[in-house]
């Protein structure tokens, strides 16, 4: 069963290669299958794929294109997946739950499900791990649309979970959630999560945003652990530690569209007059700091070698390259094991920086628990999500994640995410970044407008483009988006 499931999934993957995407901002969906289950063959009159776009603008491609890779792919889900129910019954009447995520199963959820199982006999759990990233969100989106038995998901972006609405594949919890006030429990931070003003997942984790910073050089240099700080302040401590490093300062390629986003935290993407606000002051300064840190600095690593020579800037900070490293919780898991990651200093954290003037950014709330429209037990599945926000969420604690949910036990899993490296830990400054506040939440744009963000910046770090005509592209290509979605 699970060999032909992946064959099916292998056979959509080489077709949307080769017949469909042609670049990295149309993201493309099967039509609903079981729509032709009901409607009989009617549904292939409507077309085989959707070419989505941007939301809620559906262009069908030809049938000339598409009849035969529909009509094909059909009869193989029907081989592949027929029968393959979501959830079920058992002959001894204990029902099963099929729960997917991105996390490793050895770093927290097997030890939820297990306790789960332990105490709830006739309910059980069986945790599957996809891989978070763009390939294993697509089998995720595949799985979903063949019917495959998944009744509840984690999904670990807004924009995946976006599309996901977008396709009827999850449950509105309104229905299910009773007293759990979701904003109520988690806080503004879950507004991230809002999709048509109404939630279909309950984040459930807090994913601090932080520096982290070589203590020990901060000190040879005379530099005191921020408490807060302006973008102008990180590259005058970058230049500082400079001497001392390879880089003053890195952070993850993929994420290099945050200096954006932290630019537009208070103004927002939109200005008041409906138009793109991509040529806001904040957003030329940030794009301009970046680049002299790369390229007149030499304190940042230029983007283009970065990608290019696939650099680890959480691996140099470990190994006393790097002086400062932008990251978050996620990473806290690798500075713990001191076995695998050895190093010889300690770590200081500082928050987010801001724009002088403009507020400071908020954690994000991510790992957001949904139930899967297909599943013939939303009650148990939500069940089962309000535990885990509430309380199995702590078998998580040592790779990095704390209970968004004021129930959790936040305190007890910021200590087991320390645990057995204390003495290497400004912990101080530690719980300063969890329990900063006067923050805003950082705004996400559309997925499709992202990807364009994304897109130009590479382009502009790379050189090909100037600052004007980059921050012109973006402003057009964001017009156009909000122009084909008035």
């Amino acid at each position: 069963m699970y060999f032909q499931i992946f064959g099916v999934y292998f056979f959509f993957f080489v077709l949307e290669k080769l017949f469909l995407l042609s670049s990295r901002k149309d993201l493309y969906f099967f039509t609903r299958f079981e729509k032709l289950f009901r409607v009989g063959g009617s549904a292939l009159n409507s077309g085989g794929y959707r070419k989505i776009t941007k939301k809620g603008d559906v262009h069908m491609l030809s049938m000339k294109k598409t009849g035969f890779v529909s009509v094909l792919g059909m009869s193989l889900v029907l081989t592949a997946c027929g029968g393959d129910d979501t959830g079920g019954d058992n002959d001894d009447g204990v029902t099963t739950l099929h729960f997917w995520g991105g996390v490793p199963a050895e770093n927290g959820p097997q030890e939820v499900v297990d306790e789960w199982n332990e105490n709830n006999p006739d309910v059980q759990v069986e945790y599957s791990r996809y891989v978070n990233d763009d390939e294993g969100n697509m089998r995720v989106n595949t799985a979903l649309q063949t019917g495959e038995s998944i009744d509840i998901l984690k999904s670990h972006s807004p924009n995946h979970l976006e599309q996901r609405v977008d396709s009827d594949f999850l449950l509105d919890l309104a229905d299910y959630a009773g007293e759990f006030d979701i904003e109520g429990s988690v806080g503004p931070a879950a507004e991230r999560w809002k999709m048509n003003d109404t939630y279909y997942a309950v984040p459930t984790n807090t994913n601090a945003l932080f520096i982290m910073l070589n203590e020990d050089a901060l000190e040879e240099n005379g530099l005191e652990v921020p408490e807060t700080w302006t973008w102008e302040e990180v590259a005058e401590y970058a230049n500082e530690l400079g001497s001392d490093f390879p880089y003053g300062y890195a952070i993850d390629h993929d994420t290099i569209h945050g200096i954006i986003q932290n630019a537009l935290i208070d103004d927002g993407f939109v200005d008041e007059n409906g138009e793109s606000n991509l040529d806001h002051p904040n957003v030329r300064e940030g794009l301009a700091l970046y680049y002299d840190m790369m390229h007149e600095d030499g304190v940042m690593p230029v983007l283009s070698e970065q990608v290019a020579t696939n650099m680890q800037p959480e691996q140099m900070f470990i190994d006393g390259e790097v002086g400062m490293y932008q990251a978050g919780a996620w990473r806290l898991r690798m500075l713990n094991d001191l076995d695998e990651y050895p190093r010889d200093f300690n770590v200081a954290f500082a928050p987010y920086p801001h724009f002088e003037g403009q507020s400071m950014p908020a954690h994000h709330v991510e790992d957001a628990m949904s139930i899967v429209a297909e599943t013939d037990h939303p009650e148990e599945a939500w069940e089962f999500i309000e535990w885990y926000a509430n309380e199995g969420m702590i078998h998580l604690a040592p790779g990095g994640r704390v209970p968004a949910s004021e129930d959790g036990p936040a305190e007890e899993a910021r200590e087991l995410i320390v645990e057995g490296a204390e003495d290497t830990y400004n912990l101080d400054s530690l719980n300063s970044v969890y329990e900063i506040e006067n923050t805003e939440m950082i705004v996400d744009p559309p997925y499709q407008v992202l990807d364009n963000i994304t897109q130009e910046l590479e382009m502009f770090f790379l050189g090909n483009n100037d600052l004007d005509t980059t921050i012109e592209r973006m402003v057009n290509f964001h017009n156009d988006y909000l122009e084909r979605n008035r």
